[in-house]
């Protein structure tokens, strides 16, 4: 009876490993899919600011159409701050992104702070400085996403089958 009971206890933890793994892997996809969907934004606001002067309000409320993900929900929230008047800062440490390092937050957060405030000009060059930033953040998760995620997800599982091995 105790063989049986510590095979399944062994299975369980395993099951609970792997499930981690699964969790670990998801979030190095989850920040490719921030940055890309960052990448995307700073795309459409090029766009809209270089060929139809389309002010940022509406370029917001356009992007955000039909669209679901962590970036998307902090620029909706960024949005939504500067209707209400608050200070940025305060409405960017209200919504923490938990995806994102220290460093990244705040260039994420310099480059809420930037938009609309400028002449067209200054604003483009600092839709393409972010762009080039974002690609790059995009490109550094896409390689995190295929090196560790993997790897996290395999030690996992292979941790969670040392465990069952162990205890059956």
């Amino acid at each position: 009876m105790s063989d049986v009971l510590r095979l399944i206890a062994g299975g369980l933890i395993a099951l609970c490993l792997s499930y981690i793994g699964v969790l670990i892997k998801r979030r190095y996809a989850k920040r490719v899919e921030f940055f890309k969907s960052a990448n995307d934004f700073v795309g459409v606001l090029t766009t809209e600011l270089s060929m139809r002067k389309t002010p940022v309000p509406e370029i917001i409320q356009k992007f955000l159409q039909g669209r679901k993900g962590e970036f998307e929900t902090a620029l909706c929230a960024w949005q939504t701050s500067a209707k209400k008047g608050e200070t940025r800062i305060a409405a960017f440490e209200k919504n923490a992104i938990p995806l994102l390092k220290t460093e990244e937050k705040k260039e994420l957060f310099d480059f809420f702070d930037g938009m609309g405030k400028t002449m067209l000009d200054e604003q483009l060059a600092h839709a393409a400085y972010y762009a080039k930033r974002f690609e790059q953040a995009k490109t550094k998760c896409e390689d995190e996403n295929k090196r560790l995620g993997g790897t996290y997800f395999k030690l996992c599982v292979l941790l969670g089958l040392a465990v069952l091995l162990i205890l059956s």
